[in-house]
């Protein structure tokens, strides 16, 4: 949380306060199909999820923020794509638009990785 303040003669008056994006895993590492969650905060209303599996594929959507900025995925090895059960580094990147076709975007809110043993 980062707080602006103005200053009135000693005093510090907050006037501003502004949040910023996290996300985490737990729990990390995880074994092999064994069920972890992935939680971010700090999101705005209108966010895309990357998926990044171990061996480089990519999955990318719209998800639906709840209107106090937090987002929860539960998921396992198991789900992975083509093919499924990789152990390796999940990446989860919450970006701002994405421009088609070249899947491209400017802002990054959070980036956070599972490892699976």
């Amino acid at each position: 949380m980062i707080l602006v303040t103005s200053l009135s003669g000693s005093n510090l008056i907050p006037v501003a306060s502004v949040q910023q994006a996290s996300c985490a895993v737990s729990p990390n590492p995880a074994a092999l199909d064994q069920l972890f969650t992935v939680s971010a905060t700090g999101l705005p209303s209108t966010v895309n999820l990357i998926i990044t599996f171990p061996n480089k594929t990519a999955a990318t959507s719209p998800i639906s923020v709840s209107s106090n900025g937090t987002y929860t995925l539960t998921m396992s090895s198991a789900g992975s794509m083509f093919p499924s059960e990789q152990t390796g580094t999940y990446t989860y990147q919450f970006v701002g638009r994405i421009k088609w076709p070249a899947g491209t975007f400017r802002q990054t809110y959070a980036t956070c990785s599972a490892n699976v043993t």
